[in-house]
């Protein structure tokens, strides 16, 4: 078992990420930082804490990011900014045969929707 942390994630889709970001941090929402960056916000600014041995939920509304917070879990997808802090060490950091090894041993995801 191990904690899982996530550490001020934040995910911009788009060409110009970094300054979709800093219209982030400066509190325009979603729909302002389309408009002007043509970006989109999929997480924003995003910190939690999972114990080892604990059930979490994550439920949201469609498009909320839920599927794009676990993504970050097991790096399936890279964050624009934060840390993914598994057993206190960032798996931003491993290499692709060391995070082949994490994905097959240590962390797998399933998505399941419900009708």
């Amino acid at each position: 078992m191990a904690d899982i942390e996530i550490r001020h994630v934040s995910k911009i889709f788009g060409h110009d990420a970094k300054k979709a970001l800093a219209m982030a941090r400066d509190g325009l929402d979603k729909a302002e930082i389309l408009a002007r960056s043509g970006c989109s916000v999929g997480l924003n600014d995003v910190s939690l804490k999972i114990g080892a041995g604990k059930i979490f939920v994550i439920m949201g509304l469609s498009g909320s990011g839920k599927s794009t917070l676990v993504r970050h879990i097991n790096r399936l997808i890279e964050p624009t900014s934060g840390e993914v802090l598994f057993d206190g060490n960032n798996i931003l950091d491993l290499d692709a045969k060391t995070l082949r090894a994490f994905r097959m041993r240590r962390v797998s995801m399933v998505s399941k929707a419900l009708p």
